[in-house]
């Protein structure tokens, strides 16, 4: 069988050595097979007593060299932990940070963990590399700008690269690590452009750096490229050729070897947007509209082929035009929807759509590209204010001052919705080949990340994400579904436990043919005389087939 290769990513083969319905069998149990027994054994499973979610326990696989398990003890003190891939603990170091700074990212790369600390009103940074293998930390403290709103971090080797907005602006930052100095590398953009994301191609050793240039109403995706030492390569502009009403919202680029790249992303309608608004006086109500600008919903796919730099070609991929993309759905609402597509494109126009993707790392296999993406949307809930007329104008109270008062709706940010995930298969020439989706349900966080992790089994493909305690898992094959979505319970480590809660539930690739899953669990055991009683835990599992 041909091995899988994640471009673009510090991941290693995700080939699969069984079968997916053994794969599935032994979810079930979260039990995993050793080369040097056939039969399943006690999952491996570490729990940790905690208060609760609140003790930010963190977890990176670290491929074979196991997993690290960090969080800050006190103020300004973490303790790491490696533990082997079975499970079993290797070391423990502390190291005291910069008590005054807070996390704010961290990366595996070359078998050392970055950790990047800061505070949003303060020059002073901090950067941990911690030495996966020998079990020691380096600290380098350096200062740069202040009120940074820090998008992404990575690094390689001995060069860190901070990316961010300041003043409306782009930043950025190249920090050389023995040196402990930081420089703003050059850019000639300015005022609507955003630096979008930070990706290390490890064949390459270089750094791609991901922009979105608006230009009045029309946005591009530019690249550009740099050595670890933070000297610029080249930069690579993707326009919506022959599609002036197009938008390029996001990309990935991919080298694929011989001087060919591979860019995906999405791209969205131009057009501007206007919501309706309440307004109010003394007197009453109206209702108005206001204008919003472009909305940078997602249409449909790009996909461009680079050839020594240069754009070869660059292809569009309406969603309304695949097969699987409204499967989410329920019958009605699908329905309802294909019939609203059916009669814009009679019409000769498109069904303009309003989706937000987060776009995964690019997956080349078997001679296509496999593209994954998880839509989701802002939600909201309202605060119910009552405001009334004074002296002195309008303002909160009880009306001391007389008059009539009138309710205000107050919407304030409650998190990030998932609705579904999206995958799709691309051919050498750019030609989409397949498409598919996987619904993603309750799932809510304030920070985006990606909660869907795929392996492959010969043409198999399973979809799976981690979410209350449960794995939830749908096996696809191209357009097909092989295995309808399935549920299946995360083991617990005691005979007897029940778990009354769990929250923060994450799956990673790790390693080989195993995952990792990890979260928070609250549980009760009431038969058990050694756990007796109830417990607050942060656990990790290895999920093996």
């Amino acid at each position: 069988m041909q091995s899988d290769h994640i471009l673009s990513s510090g991941r290693g083969p995700l080939s699969a050595a069984t079968s997916m319905k053994s794969f599935f069998a032994l979810i079930a149990g979260l039990w995993f097979v050793t080369q040097s027994s056939a039969q399943p054994e006690k999952p491996r499973r570490v729990e940790i007593e905690t208060r609760s979610n609140a003790d930010q326990m963190h977890v990176v696989p670290v491929e074979s060299e196991g997993v690290i398990l960090f969080t800050e003890v006190s103020q300004g003190k973490y303790t790491f932990t490696r533990y082997n891939t079975d499970l079993k603990e290797d070391w423990t170091v502390d190291c005291i940070v910069n008590g005054m700074l807070s996390l704010n990212k961290y990366v595996y790369r070359d078998k050392a963990l970055y950790l990047l600390f800061n505070r949003y009103k303060s020059p002073n940074y901090q950067i941990i590399k911690l030495n996966v293998r020998a079990g020691f930390a380096e600290k380098y403290d350096f200062y740069s700008l202040d009120r940074l709103d820090i998008v992404d971090f990575d690094a390689i080797g001995s060069n860190a690269f901070i990316a961010g907005k300041t003043r409306n602006e782009p930043i950025l930052l190249h920090v050389n690590l023995p040196a402990k100095k930081a420089r703003l590398l050059p850019s000639a953009f300015r005022n609507r452009t955003d630096i979008q994301s930070l990706t290390v191609d490890t064949l390459s050793r270089t750094l791609h750096a991901t922009y979105v240039e608006g230009k009045s109403r029309s946005k591009n995706v530019i690249v550009k490229t740099f050595t670890p030492e933070g000297e610029s390569v080249r930069n690579i502009a993707l326009t919506a050729s022959g599609q002036k009403d197009y938008d390029l919202l996001n990309g990935k680029l991919s080298a694929l070897g011989d001087s060919v790249e591979l860019v995906i992303g999405t791209y969205g309608t131009q057009g501007p947007v206007y919501a309706r608004a309440t307004s109010y006086n003394y007197f009453g109500y109206g209702w108005g509209s206001f204008y919003q600008g472009t909305a940078d919903y997602s249409q449909g796919i790009y996909i461009s082929k680079l050839q020594n730099g240069e754009q070869n070609y660059l292809k569009y991929y309406s969603f309304t035009d695949f097969r699987n993309f409204f499967q989410f759905m329920g019958q009605k609402q699908r329905e309802r929807m294909e019939s609203r597509i059916s009669r814009r494109k009679s019409q000769g126009r498109d069904l303009r759509l309003q989706y937000r993707l987060l776009v995964h790392d690019i997956i080349e296999r078997n001679g296509q590209y496999v593209m994954i993406a998880e839509a989701y949307y802002p939600e909201y809930r309202t605060n119910y204010n009552s405001m009334y007329p004074g002296p002195m104008g309008w303002g909160y109270g009880y009306g001391a001052w007389g008059g009539m008062p009138y309710n205000r709706n107050m919407p304030i940010f409650d998190g990030w919705v998932y609705t579904h995930a999206v995958i799709a298969g691309f051919d050498r020439q750019g030609n989409l080949v397949w498409d598919n989706s996987f619904e993603i349900s309750d799932v809510k966080t304030f920070s985006l990340r990606e909660k869907v992790k795929v392996s492959f089994d010969n043409e198999n493909i399973m979809l799976a994400y981690n979410h209350n305690g449960e794995l939830k898992s749908k096996v696809i094959r191209g357009n097909e579904v092989v295995e309808a979505k399935e549920n299946i319970p995360v083991t617990t480590e005691y005979k007897g436990d029940r778990v009354r809660k769990s929250q923060a539930d994450e799956v990673e690739y790790w390693y080989g043919n195993n995952f990792l899953a990890w979260g928070y669990q609250k549980i009760r055991n009431d038969s058990n005389e050694q756990v007796k009683g109830r417990r607050n835990v942060f656990y990790f599992t290895k999920v093996g087939f």
